[in-house]
């Protein structure tokens, strides 16, 4: 007996949720006639002509360009721009490097070591060195052994090679 009413007690509350939901959806479905509805009355979006006063290098005017042209032809005037980018760059970068051998805190030793070095490599016409002062950030003054002529970088590779054959060493710099 018990099992029957629990059944059926369970039963009825069921209905009663299933109403329930029923008249909760009605109502949030259907609108009552009291809401306020908006609307815009005015424009959302506003045209705006085109008013520039130098017509050009616009957006448009670039786009119509770049219709004409075949992608090939694109790709041409960007290689060529590289290309062109890249030999300014060794133009730029030409007779930029020199050879640092020594670097000391005292001007004598750097003196010493760079006639040492001229003796070394008096037979070699384009091989002279000179001394450089250096104040770096901290306020240090350094006096550097360097080449007198700027090279370019395979230059100084080769010059490099020489002077580590001959056991000294060897930096290649960038000039300042």
């Amino acid at each position: 007996m018990k099992d029957i009413k629990i059944k059926y007690s369970l039963l009825a509350l069921s209905y009663l949720l299933l109403i329930f939901l029923i008249i909760i959806s009605y109502v949030s479905i259907i609108p009552e006639d009291d809401v306020p509805v908006l609307e815009n009355k005015g424009l959302i979006i506003k045209e705006e002509k085109d008013k520039f006063k130098n017509k050009e290098n616009t957006v448009y005017e670039i786009l119509e360009k770049e219709k004409v042209k075949s992608i090939e032809e694109i790709i041409e005037k960007e290689v060529e721009n590289k290309k062109k980018a890249d030999f300014e760059n060794k133009k730029q970068t030409i007779k930029k490097f020199r050879i640092q051998v020594a670097s000391f805190k005292e001007k004598k030793k750097s003196l010493e070591v760079s006639k040492k070095l001229m003796k070394e490599f008096s037979s070699e016409k384009y091989i002279n060195f000179e001394v450089k002062q250096i104040v770096l950030k901290n306020d240090d003054i350094f006096f550097r052994v360097v080449n007198d002529m700027t090279l370019t970088l395979e230059d100084a590779k080769k010059l490099c090679k020489k002077i580590l054959d001959k056991k000294y060493q060897c930096l290649i710099v960038m000039d300042t």
